[in-house]
């Protein structure tokens, strides 16, 4: 068995050094009696104007002979990592970002369940977490509890049993039999960040009964500060990207409608908003959030 990991990147040619650093020494380990595995990883540069290409050519990566250099014409990452699979020799595609720091067992880990759990149509979630060695704001305890960004302290080890294990498709850190993603691969015409692996999952999921298992061991470091100021785009961007959502599905309610979007848009606007931080960040964070979100959606 052989994996592939696929990595967008634009302009982050540090902070990739790292996370390709932190690939070169995973564990391939033949011990546990099972067939020889190996990896490669497949750098996709989406426009990059920066020492991209010569930080991939000095990795370690690249004396070990796994690892490839796709440069394309700026676009978006959905496209990147089509592209990405279409040249990967894996039969298992690991999904990572640039600014994603693993750990030694990643692959191990990643490769372990897909031999557990050979269908076709069952992906494996590792645990996503800031990195510690970054400035870890409120902002960003919020996005990582609220389910915003991850809702990883709604899952159990195993199998996710809930209704809708779409929801769960992160590519900061998810696997995915190569068979499997070819039924669909990501909508291209996402253009702002947010829901293109959502939307990937649930139609996988919808149209092909794809099954999530999570795999908490399979660590991964989230490197990327986000500062509270960046909320009110980031935000508008999700809104943005939810209404593309919207109209390629429209079966699925992802945007509140109704009286809860009337709830919402009385309760979060900017004169209450203040009131809110008489109860903390946390809860200010959260409506700030939908306000924003709300905004995105109706710029489109």
């Amino acid at each position: 068995m052989k994996l592939s990991v696929i990595i967008p990147t634009y302009n982050r040619a540090d902070v990739l050094s790292v996370c390709l650093e932190k690939l070169a020494v995973q564990q391939v380990d033949f011990s546990t009696g099972s067939e020889p595995w190996d990896f490669e990883v497949i750098v996709v540069d989406d426009g990059s104007s920066d020492n991209t290409k010569i930080q991939v050519q000095n990795s370690k990566l690249k004396t070990q002979n796994r690892i490839q250099y796709i440069k394309q014409r700026k676009s978006h990452q959905g496209t990147a990592r089509n592209r990405g699979v279409e040249v990967a020799s894996g039969e298992i595609i690991v999904f990572i970002g640039d600014d994603i720091f693993v750990e030694p067992e990643f692959l191990m880990k990643h490769h372990d369940r897909h031999v557990e759990h050979s269908d076709e149509n069952v992906a494996v979630l590792g645990f996503t977490t800031w990195d510690p060695n970054i400035k870890i704001n409120g902002y960003m305890r919020f996005l990582e509890s609220s389910g915003w960004q991850f809702g990883y302290k709604f899952l159990h080890p195993g199998m996710i049993g809930r209704a809708e294990p779409f929801k769960f498709f992160y590519t900061s850190n998810i696997s995915i039999k190569k068979s499997f993603f070819e039924k669909e691969k990501f909508n291209e015409d996402f253009v702002f960040y947010g829901w293109e692996d959502i939307e990937l999952g649930y139609r996988l999921w919808k149209k092909h009964d794809m099954q999530v298992y999570y795999e908490p061991q399979a660590i991964a470091f989230h490197h990327h500060e986000i500062h509270p100021s960046d909320l009110s785009k980031k935000m508008r961007d999700v809104g943005k990207s939810a209404v593309h959502f919207q109209r390629l599905q429209p079966d699925i309610q992802i945007i509140p409608r109704g009286l809860k979007s009337r709830i919402l848009r009385l309760v979060a606007n900017k004169w209450t908003l203040p009131l809110f931080r008489i109860f903390g960040k946390q809860i200010y964070y959260k409506f700030k959030s939908w306000n924003e979100f709300m905004r995105g959606v109706d710029s489109q």
